[in-house]
């Protein structure tokens, strides 16, 4: 069975491109006809967008999808509905990302419900979300079945679509002007708010739809560090996007760009024929290696490694985790060594099951919309495969082997499936072998976790006598007060010293975009070098 590396940036991408339109540059359309008020709501607004990124390799930007808006008025309720639909490539393969929005506002702008639909896996998903009295319910639904329902603070400055198209008209487009947005991606966090910090630029002139138009540009920039306080937050604390809209004098966005360093969007209004036209998706696999001097190969028991900005790289590395396989030494704010060693099992299976575990690690016990490890057929499958086992280390061995078996369909083409679509469709790359393996070894009584990092590219994706890292995705389970790594897509119960643990991923309900959020600072802007290896 074939290894693969995993790649789910395009699920984090939909993400914030979603972000970027719904709350850097809202539809606002023109105002009703039978009012004088300007900032009344439109009767019937509808928009297309050009979505393009740009290939790494060429620099050009191509064309890989679009992007449909309608703002509308019913009744008494402003309704905006939005679609943004691209694809990338992964090698040879094509990956498609599709996510619809539907927002129900007051015409005073005050949230009322949402829905989203985001086709991530081989399986749509459905978040619906109704806000009152400062919070908001979730309701996550998957096969025609509700699979999560929980409540969370919801705060009262968060604004959606028709809202923050209000708060920008309030605050002008006077160059210099100021002001901060608070809108809700519970992709990215379900209990908080992301924060959009705006500034007013000049006005430039820009061919939109054919004509040449006098656009005002306003600089954008979202924050996703610091929106959680699990371990990804400190390595959230760089994680900022940066976006340009240029708008019409009634507020409606014309041009749109996002630069996350090595993946830069664009999007910009046209006619839905062109809109509608099939592209050419970048290639966002291969290009995110980050090549080495000099390979590490298997059995080594001790690796160090140098990990640097590139000296053309804006911010700092940020701060990686310890675990139980590596210890991290900052040197710089734009350097650090990273000494790995093998985790010893030897010492884990002699293990036995505790009575309880910490408070500290109960949450990676509970399932969650996705490590769903209530799933019966999850649940089903983790007892069979645990039976006859004593101990924690042998069911998380032969979960490890289970899951490696299970998924058939090794491939790129799923952006970010969950494990009770991994376990019906059995298809997925290293994330979906992660979150399986997690959900079975939860459903067992094992706490597990996931990671985000990086690791050695095996030899067959590369060019002969190279050697590079690449993202990767794998998982942790606790066993003897002790993290320890294991990777179902590698098909490794003792892992091989040759990772990086960027992010730990808690895998819970409090966002699983935010974890991968923190990659973003090193995206095409990191180095590595291979100091010392023993073996």
């Amino acid at each position: 069975m074939k290894s693969r590396l995993f790649r789910y940036f395009p699920h984090l991408t939909c993400v914030l491109a979603w972000t970027l339109a719904a709350s850097s540059s809202p539809v606002l359309g023109k105002p009703d006809v039978s009012t004088s008020d300007p900032l009344a709501p439109p009767a019937f607004d509808e928009r297309w967008y050009v979505v393009m990124m740009e290939d790494p390799q060429s620099g050009q930007f191509a064309q890989c999808g679009y992007m449909h808006a309608i703002t509308k008025t019913v009744e008494d309720q402003v309704q905006s509905q939005m679609k943004i639909k691209f694809e990338i490539r992964r090698g040879t393969v094509s990956v498609q990302m599709t996510q619809e929005q539907n927002f129900v506002e007051t015409p005073e702008g005050a949230p009322l419900s949402f829905r989203f639909v985001s086709a991530i896996g081989k399986d749509p998903e459905t978040l619906n979300g109704t806000v009152k009295d400062g919070r908001v319910l979730l309701v996550a639904e998957q096969y025609g079945r509700e699979k999560d329902r929980n409540w969370y603070d919801f705060d009262p400055a968060i604004r959606f679509p028709w809202g923050q198209a209000l708060e920008q008209r309030r605050h002008g487009l006077a160059p210099g002007t100021k002001y901060t947005l608070k809108s809700y991606e519970p992709a990215l966090q379900k209990d908080g708010a992301l924060e959009m910090h705006c500034e007013v630029m000049k006005r430039e002139k820009k061919e939109v739809l054919g004509k040449e138009l006098e656009l005002t540009r306003i600089r954008s920039i979202l924050n996703i560090g610091d929106v959680s306080e699990d371990g990804a937050a400190a390595a959230l604390s760089n994680a900022q996007i940066e976006s340009d809209v240029w708008v019409s004098d009634d507020f409606n966005p014309a041009i749109m760009t996002m630069n996350m360093g090595i993946m830069k969007m664009k999007m910009f209004e046209t006619t839905k024929e062109e809109a509608m036209k099939r592209g050419a998706p970048p290639e966002m696999f291969f290009e995110t290696f980050v090549h080495t001097n000099r390979t590490i190969g298997k059995d080594a028991k001790l690796v160090e490694l140098r990990l640097r900005l590139k000296k053309d790289a804006p911010g700092s590395v940020p701060n990686l985790p310890d675990t139980e396989m590596q210890d991290v030494e900052r040197k710089t704010a734009r350097e650090s060594t990273v000494s790995i060693a093998r985790n010893d099992w030897k010492k884990a299976r002699s293990v036995k099951s505790p009575a309880e575990y910490p408070d500290a690690v109960q949450p990676m016990l509970n399932a969650s919309t996705l490590c769903d490890s209530k799933d019966a057929k999850i649940r089903r499958l983790s007892k069979r495969t645990v039976r006859g086992k004593s101990t924690p280390a042998e069911k998380a061995d032969a979960l490890r082997k289970f899951a490696s078996e299970y998924i058939t369909d090794k491939n790129l083409d799923v952006g970010f499936a969950t494990a009770s679509d991994v376990v019906r469709n059995r298809s997925g790359d290293c994330s979906e072998h992660a979150v399986f393996l997690a959900a079975l070894c939860r459903a067992a009584g094992i706490p597990a976790r996931g990671v985000s990092g990086i690791v050695e590219v095996p030899a067959p994706y590369l060019e002969r006598g190279k050697s590079a890292f690449g993202y990767h995705m794998w998982t942790q389970v606790y066993i003897g007060d002790e993290w320890l790594d294991i990777d179902a897509a590698l098909q490794q119960t003792d892992c091989e010293p040759n990772r990086v643990a960027l992010s730990i991923m808690p895998l819970g309900d409090e966002g699983l975009a935010s974890a991968v959020a923190s990659l973003i600072p090193l995206l095409g802007r990191l180095e590595i070098d291979v100091v010392e290896v023993k073996k």
